[in-house]
């Protein structure tokens, strides 16, 4: 059973979004078709699906691809899911380097006191900018790690740029972006409600990733910051 309260927020999601969609009103990215200009960067602390669960979403996105192949398809090797945005995208992202080692010190004293945890990916939502995959943590593992990243850099100092955007509550994959008036709104619509409910598979998050990159998490523009292994089970 899926949590009811994160269903309910992806669903609210769906429930905005879906008409303007399906109205031609998609909000279109502007810069994921010139990654070349685009100059943003941030840090982010994040898990990978895994490999099932990878394959399941490119086959989804192949199968939106034949219906509107002028949008943006997250590769492979971009897909992921945001634990925590520490600095968000910016153009001025560089005034903000030199807090990467405190950083690094507050997400391992958190992972610490973590362990493994589970997320099913299971239907998809949409914003009024992008398609989504819906993640569904098995327990409130997610939900206490982010409240002690919260505390460990409320601790140093460093929470100043926290939810810069929005706090994050939900652990969803973005895989398509809209970059371009779909050719068919209705219809591309339509294929993502017959895939609302789709089982995607099960990730094991046991390592954490913290980058440097662009708003994509383009992998010739990431940097590997650092990585935490989580601890099997947590700390007596």
């Amino acid at each position: 059973m899926h949590d009811s309260a994160l269903a309910a927020r992806y669903d609210a999601l769906w429930n905005a979004a879906a008409p303007e969609v399906r109205a031609g009103r998609a909000a279109l990215d502007a810069w994921a078709a010139r990654k070349d200009d685009d100059h943003r960067r941030g840090v982010t602390l994040l898990a990978r699906p895994s490999d099932s669960v990878t394959r399941e979403l490119c086959a989804l996105m192949d199968e939106l691809r034949a219906l509107e192949p002028d949008q943006y398809y997250h590769p492979p090797a971009d897909l992921h899911i945001t634990v925590l945005s520490l600095i968000s995208a910016t153009v001025d992202y560089e005034e903000r380097m030199h807090q990467v080692d405190g950083f690094r010190a507050a997400v391992a004293e958190a992972v610490g006191r973590a362990a493994h945890f589970t997320i099913d990916a299971a239907g998809v939502t949409l914003s009024p900018a992008a398609v989504l995959a819906r993640g569904f943590p098995r327990d409130d593992a997610l939900e206490r790690l982010r409240a002690g990243l919260r505390e460990s850099l409320a601790a140093r100092g460093l929470a100043g740029g926290l939810d810069a955007r929005y706090r994050l509550r939900t652990a969803h994959t973005t895989m398509v972006r809209f970059t371009a008036p779909l050719r068919d709104p209705a219809r591309f619509v339509d294929a993502l409600q017959s895939a609302r409910q789709r089982p995607f598979g099960a990730t094991i998050v046991a390592t954490l990733e913290l980058t440097l990159s662009d708003w994509y998490q383009s992998a010739g523009r990431t940097r590997l910051l650092a990585a935490f292994p989580l601890p099997a089970a947590p700390p007596a």
